[in-house]
């Protein structure tokens, strides 16, 4: 069927937030004779439910242009705080 896979990333302390934590959406992949059946959608609403359950700062995702409208389906919306290098 398919697969979501959140990652956990403990931050540095800031001065008014000790412990500080965000997540990384990554590998979500759902089989092709499967897909446009709701199951990315269902995937994404548990593990973002999850990552609400654990107070995390912000939760990112880098989506190939395929999935854009998957994530933007569920919530997710452009920024223009996140600056990339790729090297």
């Amino acid at each position: 069927m398919g697969m979501a896979w959140l990652a956990l990333v403990d931050r540095v302390p800031g001065p008014k937030h000790f412990v500080r934590r965000s997540a990384y959406v990554q590998s979500v992949f759902v089989l092709p004779p499967e897909r446009s059946l709701g199951i990315g959608t269902r995937l994404m609403r548990f593990v973002l439910d999850h990552a609400r359950g654990l107070g995390l700062d912000y939760v990112a995702v880098h989506p190939s242009e395929r999935s854009f409208s998957l994530y933007r389906r569920v919530g997710f919306t452009d920024t223009d705080r996140l600056l990339e290098l790729r090297p």
